[in-house]
């Protein structure tokens, strides 16, 4: 039943780290595609001075900040970025799309309930005190 145990226990830790690898190649890949997108900010202003195109701009812009947000989301593992995340995600739908008085009302009603999760229903310093409360638990074992 130990030898049992113990497979199970080293199993779920090679997992757990092949997570973390995982997490690390992703975030490379995210800063890859926000470099890719940066280059394209220049042409953008251009296009913005020339012709009026300031919803393409704002959109690659908010695509940006979301993909950075995303970035500090992988290296973070704290509820505060997910709810940064979700934010900024609903804020982009509500600047880009100019969606009707009924749809941006609920976009409104989604970030004051995101604010008030932030706000009320979570405690940081839970996440602050135990970061990566899946090694902690590893750890126990």
């Amino acid at each position: 039943m130990k030898a049992t145990h113990s497979k199970a226990v080293k199993i779920q830790r090679m997992i757990f780290y092949i997570s973390i690898y995982l997490e690390i190649l992703l975030a490379f890949i995210v800063i890859i595609a926000i470099g890719i997108t940066l280059l394209s900010v220049p042409h953008g202003l251009l296009v913005l001075y020339q012709g009026g195109g300031f919803n393409n701009f704002l959109q690659a812009l908010f695509d940006i900040i979301i993909g950075i947000e995303l970035l500090k989301m992988l290296c973070r593992h704290d509820l505060d970025s997910v709810v940064e995340v979700l934010m900024f995600a609903v804020a982009r739908e509500m600047v880009i799309n100019h969606m009707p008085i009924i749809e941006t009302l609920i976009g409104i009603i989604a970030i004051a309930v995101l604010f008030s999760i932030r706000k009320f229903l979570f405690v940081s310093a839970l996440d602050k005190e135990n970061p990566d409360r899946m090694s902690g638990e590893m750890d126990e074992r």
